[in-house]
């Protein structure tokens, strides 16, 4: 019966609370005594601040720290959350009603009880907390993990695809044709900045991705070596990940490359709340249309990424999240000049996510991008190098439901 009519409760006091009320990534509203107040916070650890009854007493003239009650609705980046203050008592009574958690945290204290639920939240909850990561990802669209084009999932996938179907190889190609023997290494480092805006939430994504690539002499096989960095606000809150890729690019014959990649991804976020880590594999094929003076690739690509448990600090998580992911594109390429040391790239993707529920599953990306090309030629100890400088800059739009944003690029290779 306690249960039954603490979720009467919570769910009472959910309906009375107007539409607008919900503003922040973390938004509280707390009832006692007839009377409320809501509050918005972009940090985890102030919403955590705010389940102290010094904090609430503040709030109420007529509150009593050590023997009133309270009803508090959570909304957690969007997971409704009810939190009750046992009256005469130092109980705390959390209910997640979405993924059937109900937990009581009796301490010495009340104080002693709010850090209960802080600890359950960041390393006690075992596989409550699975089921909440889980639900974070499917249901709302700011989850630094997965489910949105923020996320670590889709940063990761994003960048297997675009490493092995991208201009810098075709402008190569071009180049090639006068020398068939290029074996430069490159050193590639990216500049983007992303703005998405998903069900209204507005998200900026500052990104690093660095590169190394082997050219094999002799051949047109390379080897990647990929550090992507990035740190992504979400309102007033930020996340930052870390990664580390291997990329085989093999030409299976003159128009068709085929690049297996693995790669592993970090995300932490104090702010969020949220800590994870996501290893993956994945397979692409790139195929080189030639109509005309143009070029035509075809990029298609399937990767597994799975989340692994991680463990750090006061934090202790295992979102559980794993998914095929199918990217499918088109680039078109419009070479320039007569060295072909010039082009500009037009094109489409398509991508798709199945396995876990994920709050985004499937977007679209239309783009160009336009870069320069320079070729060296150099004799050194009787062997002829080359040495290649590109510079290219584009503009990327995204399109999902609820949810849509751009990207600027910039990289230089040499």
């Amino acid at each position: 019966m306690k249960v039954k009519r603490l979720l009467l409760t919570a769910a009472a006091a959910a309906l009375l609370l107007p539409s607008s009320a919900f503003a922040g990534l973390f938004d509280l509203t707390v009832t006692s005594g007839g009377d409320s107040y809501t509050e918005n916070f972009s940090k985890v650890e102030d919403l955590f601040d705010n389940f102290d009854v010094e904090e609430i007493s503040s709030h109420f003239t007529s509150f009593d720290e050590d023997t009133s009650g309270a009803d508090l609705v959570i909304d957690f980046r969007g997971l409704p959350a009810y939190l009750t203050i046992a009256s005469n008592s130092n109980k705390y009574i959390l209910s997640i009603p979405s993924v059937g958690v109900y937990e009581e945290f009796d301490g010495a204290t009340r104080d002693e009880s709010s850090d209960k639920l802080e600890d359950w939240f960041k390393k006690d909850g075992g596989d409550a907390i699975t089921k909440i990561m889980k639900k974070l990802a499917s249901d709302t669209g700011t989850d630094p993990i997965a489910g949105n084009p923020s996320s670590l999932m889709s940063r990761m996938s994003a960048m297997d695809y675009d490493m092995a179907v991208n201009p810098e190889s075709s402008v190569i190609e071009i180049n090639g044709q006068q020398n068939p023997d290029l074996n430069a290494n490159l050193i590639s480092v990216f500049a983007k900045y992303s703005n998405y805006k998903v069900d209204g939430v507005k998200s900026k994504e500052y990104a690093l991705p660095l590169a190394y690539t082997i050219r094999f002499n002799g051949s047109k096989n390379t080897l990647a070596i990929r550090l992507p960095m990035s740190q992504v606000t979400v309102e007033d809150s930020k996340a930052y990940n870390v990664g580390l890729g291997l990329a085989l690019g093999y030409q299976a014959t003159d128009n068709w490359r085929i690049i297996p990649a693995v790669g592993y991804g970090a995300v932490g976020s104090i702010d969020l709340g949220s800590v994870g880590q996501i290893v993956s594999g994945s397979l692409t094929s790139s195929y080189m249309f030639h109509p005309g003076k143009y070029l035509l690739n075809m990029g298609n690509m399937a990767g597994y990424y799975k989340t692994l448990p991680f463990k750090s600090g006061d934090y202790d998580i295992d979102p559980d999240i794993q998914n095929t992911v199918v990217r499918n594109g088109f680039n078109f390429i419009i070479p320039f000049g007569e060295a072909k040391t010039k082009s500009l790239d037009l094109f489409v993707t398509d991508t798709r996510y199945f396995g876990s529920d994920l709050y985004i599953d499937q977007y679209n990306e239309i783009g160009f991008s336009y870069g320069f090309l320079k070729n060296t030629i150099k004799e050194k100890d009787g062997k002829t190098k080359s040495y290649l400088n590109n510079l290219r800059a584009g503009v990327t739009y995204m399109t999902a439901d609820n949810a849509d944003g751009f990207t600027f690029n910039f990289g230089w290779s040499f």
